[in-house]
């Protein structure tokens, strides 16, 4: 049985298992998504421990080998027919701040006021680039606080000069990325995931299933019983509650997830410090697709398989991110494009440095790096007579060229400073053959 087999699970399940092979995804990602947009849209109306069932994951995988995208174009193909308006009209990106984030929330809300259905603040990111959201992500020191408050469904506020006051009393927010196992070793801090701020998050490591002829076209499969799932879980509100065989299975499953805990550092158990809830709200979600609000064993134990695949995901991509698989420090990003720079003579152009580090760094990545660093230059060169943009050149320099350049940046900061402090004389007339600089000195 693969991986996917264990965790597949009704209707949804079969629209996966459908897909797959007409799609290069990995099936695991694709679920991980669909997991995501549908429990999204039927946050509005299903609970459980009253709180809404979001199920946010993160698709981690090396850039082409990973086919994140490819994951996230065959659960949204497959969704469709199924929650395709609502992904269509609630689908949001590139929320780097919390002030933003009550924005958006508060602002659906208030669009629907007054609606038939009544007010309606569901919400999903898809964060197909999250490691350019992180960066500014982590300039806001309210960021954390209020996607963990999300998560948790509980209130949210902020005050703007604008608007004033603006709240969101259950925020209903849906949540999937995409991310490269050498951007969460860069972008996804130790002190943020002590906190608390990841293990609202479902991360799974995902590759290329297959390889597919150029011109083969995906077939879209029979929705029809997840459909009428899905119009069962939102034509009213449906409150989740445990079997009595689910809940000692969940009894169960709690402890094992507390022990394997307790044998790990503190930094790697607090990624998974959710993890038993995680398996609550999954389950929830699959017996939704069953159309009942009374979660079964079966439910729970596929929940846990898809939960226990993301703890194996979480455990390697922290391990990873200390270690290069062979036991030796990870290289930074700078080590690693001075490392490439010098097997290609200390001059390379971006296509070529960027060719050995594909699934490390993009080219955003490369650019940003060095702009930090003092030993490497990037130029643009323009080749006469070709059209086009002109080729970025990066070029290590030598030691000698380091010190000239920090002097002449030495130089221009002082003649700065000088001429900050320098404060013009006003109707002193200049005695003749005198430098006026000497006087004001």
């Amino acid at each position: 049985m693969t991986t996917f087999e264990q965790m597949k699970f009704g209707p949804m399940g079969d629209v996966v298992e459908a897909a797959m092979p007409t799609s290069e995804a990995d099936p695991v990602g694709v679920w991980a998504t669909c997991l995501s947009l549908y429990s999204a849209a039927i946050s509005r109306t299903v609970r459980m421990d009253r709180r809404p069932v979001v199920v946010w994951t993160v698709l981690a995988g090396r850039s082409a080998l990973g086919r994140k995208g490819y994951a996230l174009g065959t659960a949204t193909s497959a969704l469709n027919k199924v929650i395709g308006g609502f992904v269509h009209s609630r689908r949001r990106s590139g929320v780097s701040s919390g002030p933003s984030l009550v924005d958006m929330l508060s602002k659906l809300e208030l669009e629907t006021v007054g609606a038939d259905g009544g007010i309606d603040g569901r919400c999903v990111l898809i964060e197909e680039e999250w490691a350019s959201v992180l960066k500014d992500q982590k300039k806001c020191s309210k960021f954390s606080t209020y996607f963990r408050t999300a998560w948790d469904g509980k209130p949210l506020s902020n005050r703007t000069k604008k608007d004033g006051l603006q709240s969101v009393a259950q925020p209903l927010l849906g949540f999937t990325a995409h991310i490269t196992p050498g951007e969460w070793a860069k972008y996804v801090s130790s002190s943020e995931a002590l906190g608390g701020s990841y293990n609202r998050l479902l991360p799974v490591l995902v590759e290329r299933s297959k390889m597919l002829p150029y011109n083969s076209q995906p077939e879209i499969p029979d929705t029809t019983a997840l459909k009428e799932a899905y119009e069962w879980a939102t034509e009213e509100s449906r409150a989740m509650v445990f079997s009595a065989e689910a809940g000692e299975r969940y009894d169960e499953i709690r402890a094992v997830v507390e022990d394997r805990m307790a044998e790990m550092p503190e930094l790697l158990a607090s990624y998974m410090e959710r993890s038993a809830e995680q398996v609550k709200r999954v389950a929830a979600v699959l017996a939704t697709t069953e159309m009942t609000s009374v979660v079964s064993r079966d439910a729970v134990e596929a929940a846990w398989q898809f939960v226990s695949y993301s703890m194996n995901s979480v455990e390697k991509l922290v391990k990873d991110a200390a270690t290069d698989g062979g036991g030796k420090p990870m290289k930074t990003p700078e080590e690693m494009i001075i490392e490439v720079l010098k097997r290609h003579g200390g001059e390379a152009k971006s296509s070529d440095l960027l060719r050995p580090l594909w699934g490390k760094m993009n080219a955003a990545g490369i650019k940003e790096t060095v702009a930090g660093m003092d030993n490497v230059e990037m130029r643009e060169v323009k080749i006469e007579g070709k059209r086009g943009a002109p080729s970025i050149v990066y070029r290590l320099l030598d030691a000698e060229e380091v010190e000239r350049l920090k002097e002449e940046k030495s130089k221009v900061i002082d003649l700065g400073a000088l001429r900050a402090k320098t404060k013009p004389v006003q109707n002193t007339p200049v005695p003749a053959n005198t430098n006026p600089f000497v006087s004001l000195l």
